[in-house]
C-alpha cells in the first residue's frame, strides 16, 4: 500500500488505476503481482473472480504498466510517474523487461447486452469503435499499406452502425458480426506491422454478453460473436505476447478455449494469484488506519469479508472502499457511520428472486439454512453454457451460478466433503441483507400472487375453515423465508403476523402478543365490520407424531379460552370468535 495520503480527502472508487494512483488517496498496492503475471509462462489466462472484486481496476493497472507510448516508443516516463513509490519498480529486471514495452489491444464488454441481439451488437460495435479510436493515430502512418488503412476507416464505419441499419439491412448485421469477430485481429496486426512488437490482449468482463444473451433468449447469436472474438485473437496468433480475460462463470466445453495454447484458469482455488484481487485482512486493517477508522476493523470485516479464495479470506474491495468513502463524507462521522449494504445487480436479483419462489421445499429449506449461518454441499460441475435459471433449474445449478458472482463463498470444512463437493455459505452481512431485501419484494404487496394468498388465508381464517387454513399456510411455508429469527415461535409468529398485515385495514386488524409466561405466544385477527375475530396460538411440538401434536394444540386452546383475549373480544361486541 502507497503512504500518499491527503488529509481530510476522499477514497478513489474507480476502475482506472491511473485515476487511483494521483488521486492522493490510499490505496491498496497491488503492483507487486505483475511479476507474477508477466512471468508466469502462460500465453492466455483467465481470471475467475466475483464481480465488485477488482478485476477491472487490476487490469487497468497491468495495461498502464506494460503499454508503450505509442506516440515515443521507449519513453516510459508516464509509468515512472504513476507507478514510484510502488512494489513493482524496485524489480529493475522486470521494469526493463516489460515497462512500457508492449502495444496492448483492451476492451471491456461489462457494457454488452440488451433485450435482443440486436441491441446487443449495438453495444458492442461501441465498444469496438472505442478500442478502434485509441489506434487511430495509424491512419495517418507511412508504415501502414492502403488497404490496411482502408479496411480500418471501414471498420470505424462499421462500428458506427445504428440498431435501425442493423435491423434493417442482413448484410449489415453480417459486417457487424464479421468485425465483432475480426478487430482484435486486426489491431494486433496493425500494431506489429507498425511497431515489430508482439501485442497483449486484454479482454475484461467476457461473459456479461452471455449471460445477457441468456437472460433475453438469443444466447447462441452471441456464443458465436464472443468465440469468433476470443478465437481469432488468442487461437494461433503469432503477433500475440499474452493475453488475459476476465469474467466471474467459466463456461467450458462450448469451444471459447478450444484450440488456447498454453491456457490456464486462476479461479477460487488457484493460490498463486488468490490475494491478487480483494483486499486481505491486512490490507485493509492498514487502509482505514490511513482514514483513522482502525476501530471498525471488525465490524468492516462482518459486513464486508468472508471470502475465501484458495484458503485466503478477503474482503470485497468494491464496497470496503465505498463504506470509506460515504464515512468520510461531509456530515458523516467516521467512528459512527453504519455499514450499509452497497450490492445492487438486477441480474443476480433475478437468481435470488428465482430461488426465493421455487416450488420445492427442500430449496426454500437450504436458502434458509444458508440465511441461518450454515454451510450447504453442492457439487462441484463446470458449466457447459451459460445457465439460463427458471423454477425448474436445480438448486445447485444456480447456487453455483451466485458463487461465482459472489454472493456465496466456499465454506472451509474439516474434512472436506466428499471430492466432486463443495461446501458454500453466504460470506457476510452485506449479502444478508442483499438476500433479505429481494424477500422483502417477494413477500409483500408487490408481489400480487402472495398477496392473493394472504387474502385467502385472511377469509379462511374468519370462515372457520381448517382444511383451507391449513393449505394456504403449507402452500406459502413453502417458499417463505425470514431474516428476523431462528426460533421456531418467532418464526411462525413472523410468518402469520407480516402475512395477515398485507390484508390488514381499517376495519380489519392484526395484533401480535408476545409469549408472556404460559409459553404460548398469539396473534389476534379481527374484523370490526363483521364483528369477527381469530386468536391464533402456536407452539413447537416435541415431535411429529399426530397425538403428540394434538396434545399441544388441545393445551393451547385451553389456554386461549382460560386468557384474557376472549373477554376482551366479547366486551368490544365481537359476537363470533
Amino acid at each position: 500500500m502507497t503512504a500518499q495520503f491527503t488529509s481530510g480527502s476522499q477514497p478513489a472508487n474507480t476502475g482506472s488505476f491511473e485515476e487511483l494512483v494521483t488521486s492522493g488517496r490510499p490505496f491498496v498496492d497491488k503492483t507487486a503481482f505483475l511479476s507474477q503475471l508477466l512471468l508466469s509462462g502462460r500465453a492466455v489466462t483467465f481470471f475467475q473472480r466475483p464481480r465488485n472484486f477488482g478485476r477491472t481496476m487490476s487490469m487497468d493497472m497491468l495495461v498502464s504498466f506494460v503499454e508503450m507510448n505509442y506516440q515515443d516508443p521507449g519513453d516510459t516516463s508516464r509509468q515512472k510517474r504513476l507507478f514510484q513509490g510502488l512494489d513493482v519498480l524496485e524489480d529493475h529486471e522486470l521494469c526493463n523487461d516489460f515497462m512500457g514495452r508492449y502495444p496492448v489491444v483492451s476492451i471491456a464488454l461489462s457494457e454488452v447486452g440488451g433485450t435482443d441481439f440486436v441491441k446487443a451488437m449495438v453495444a458492442m460495435l461501441q465498444q469496438i469503435r472505442k478500442c478502434l479510436g485509441k489506434y487511430a493515430f495509424l491512419l495517418d502512418s507511412q508504415k501502414q499499406p492502403k488497404h490496411l488503412k482502408k479496411s480500418f476507416q471501414q471498420a470505424l464505419k462499421i462500428s458506427a452502425s445504428s440498431e435501425a441499419s442493423l435491423q434493417n439491412r442482413r448484410s449489415n448485421m453480417d459486417n457487424a458480426v464479421a468485425l465483432a469477430r475480426d478487430c482484435l485481429s486486426f489491431i494486433i496486426e496493425l500494431l506489429t506491422s507498425e511497431f515489430g512488437q508482439k501485442s497483449m490482449i486484454i479482454v475484461d468482463d467476457y461473459d456479461v454478453p452471455l449471460q445477457q444473451a441468456t437472460a433475453h433468449g438469443y444466447y447462441d447469436d452471441m456464443l458465436r460473436v464472443v468465440i469468433g472474438m476470443m478465437g481469432s485473437a488468442m487461437k494461433g496468433n503469432n503477433n500475440q505476447e499474452n493475453c488475459f480475460f476476465t469474467g466471474c462463470i467459466n463456461i467450458a466445453h462450448q469451444s471459447i478455449y478450444t484450440g488456447f495454447n498454453n491456457y490456464s484458469t486462476s479461479d477460487i482455488n488457484d493460490p498463486q494469484f488468490a490475494d491478487f484481487m480483494g483486499f486481505t485482512r491486512e490490507e485493509t486493517a492498514k487502509l482505514l488506519r490511513e482514514y483513522g477508522m482502525e476501530e471498525r476493523l471488525p465490524e468492516v470485516i462482518e459486513w464486508y469479508g468472508g471470502y475465501n479464495i484458495a484458503g485466503s479470506e478477503l474482503l470485497c474491495p468494491a464496497s470496503v472502499m465505498r463504506f470509506i468513502t460515504d464515512a468520510q463524507a461531509p456530515g458523516s462521522s467516521p467512528t459512527t457511520f453504519p455499514p450499509h449494504c452497497y450490492r445492487n445487480i438486477p441480474s443476480e436479483r433475478e437468481i435470488i428472486e428465482t430461488c426465493m419462489r421455487r416450488p420445492k421445499n427442500n430449496d426454500s429449506t437450504r436458502l434458509r439454512s444458508l440465511i441461518d449461518g450454515k454451510a450447504e454441499k453442492i457439487f462441484d460441475l463446470p458449466f457447459t453454457t451459460y445457465p439460463l435459471i427458471t423454477s425448474k433449474t436445480p438448486f445447485g445449478t444456480s447456487a453455483s451460478l451466485l458463487l461465482g458472482t459472489g454472493c456465496f463463498a466456499l465454506a472451509q470444512a474439516d474434512p472436506p466433503p466428499e471430492r466432486g463437493r463443495i461446501l458454500i455459505r453466504i460470506p457476510n452481512k452485506e449479502l444478508l441483507n442483499y438476500f433479505s431485501s429481494v424477500a422483502d419484494q417477494i413477500f409483500s404487496a408487490h408481489n400480487p400472487a402472495w398477496l392473493e394468498q394472504a387474502g385467502r388465508l385472511r377469509d379462511s381464517l374468519f370462515d372457520g375453515t381448517a382444511e383451507e387454513v391449513e393449505d394456504v399456510i403449507n402452500s406459502m411455508l413453502t417458499t417463505y423465508i425470514t431474516f428476523s429469527s431462528t426460533s421456531h415461535e418467532s418464526y411462525y409468529q413472523c410468518f402469520l403476523t407480516g402475512v395477515l398485515d398485507l390484508v390488514s385495514s381499517e376495519d380489519v386488524t392484526v395484533t401480535s402478543i408476545p409469549e408472556s409466561g404460559n409459553g404460548y405466544s398469539a396473534i389476534t385477527l379481527q374484523s370490526k365490520r363483521d364483528l369477527k375475530a381469530v386468536i391464533i396460538a402456536y407452539k413447537e411440538s416435541a415431535d411429529d407424531r399426530f397425538i403428540t401434536m394434538d396434545n399441544v394444540c388441545d393445551k393451547a386452546l385451553e389456554l386461549i379460552k382460560a386468557s384474557k383475549y376472549e373477554r376482551l373480544m366479547k366486551e368490544v361486541g365481537i359476537a363470533d370468535l
